[in-house]
């Protein structure tokens, strides 16, 4: 077999494993058209592309010369399989989460928050007006779950706006005894961390989840470090998703639907 052909066939058998083509070329920032060709054995990636594609499945570039053994993406599934050298600073988290939960489960247990896409409604952090809202991602990965998100740009101050990974946020759903904590890793150049705290509750004919959200920052006066939340799961299909994502992120408080207004309204509260 060719090497072009070893490594079509070890990129459909990864990609397998992770769930759709489409979720897995949205992970790695490839075109959707692009990484068929690569799926085809029609096209190598460039070497940059090539690390992002090992990084993320764990293995390296020998994927282009030697065929992954059913074996080997069995422990690659079950994440118990690296070829690939960990960056330090990946080490360094690995290193700080088995350190913090070292015989605990946070990712068993309840399908009260199904993998999918949800709508987020919170509090703007950077002003007292309005509510904020945004799409992200949940879904699981051999074992974990994760979920992924991208900021607007109008939500950052504008020396910090960018595009594409530098407004994205990624995370973990933590199960714990009472609802979910998502744990949010903000891109450079905020480097922030946010965290929201989630439970399943019933609103008319469909489930949805609500707490707060927290971003870990200093007090400011002109906005909200601590807001109320609300996710909800987008179950139209793509048409529904496209109109959501044209919808802007900031939304005044006078607009924000009826059945969401209650649950992230401010309150005569302190947290």
């Amino acid at each position: 077999m060719s090497v072009l052909g070893v490594f079509g066939k070890n990129l459909r058998n990864l990609t397998a494993l992770r769930g759709s083509q489409i979720s897995v070329a949205q992970d790695l920032d490839i075109n959707r058209v692009q990484f068929q060709r690569y799926l085809r054995s029609e096209s190598f990636p460039k070497p940059n592309v090539l690390k992002r594609i090992c990084d993320y499945f764990g293995v390296d570039a020998r994927i282009l010369t030697d065929l992954l053994t059913p074996e080997q993406l069995g422990m690659i599934s079950a994440g118990l399989y690296h070829t690939a050298t960990m960056p330090p600073e990946m080490a360094a988290m690995r290193e700080a989460v088995s350190y913090c939960v070292p015989d605990q489960n946070y990712f068993h247990g309840g399908n009260g928050l199904p993998d999918g896409v949800y709508q987020l409604w919170r509090g703007a952090n950077s002003r007292r007006d309005c509510a904020v809202q945004l799409l992200i991602r949940v879904h699981t990965l051999a074992a974990a779950r994760v979920v992924r998100g991208y900021n607007a740009r109008e939500l950052g101050p504008r020396h910090l706006r960018g595009i594409g990974r530098r407004r994205e946020f990624r995370g973990m759903v933590l199960r714990q005894r009472e609802g979910y904590t998502m744990l949010f890793f903000h891109s450079e150049p905020s480097r922030a961390i946010s965290l929201i705290h989630l439970r399943v509750v019933e609103l008319g004919l469909e489930s949805v989840a609500t707490g707060i959200s927290v971003l870990a920052r200093s007090e400011q006066d002109h906005g909200n470090r601590i807001t109320r939340c609300l996710i909800t799961r987008v179950e139209g299909g793509w048409r529904d998703l496209r109109k959501i994502s044209r919808m802007p992120a900031f939304i005044p408080w006078d607009e924000v639907p009826q059945h969401i207004y209650p649950f992230i309204c401010p309150r005569d509260e302190t947290f």
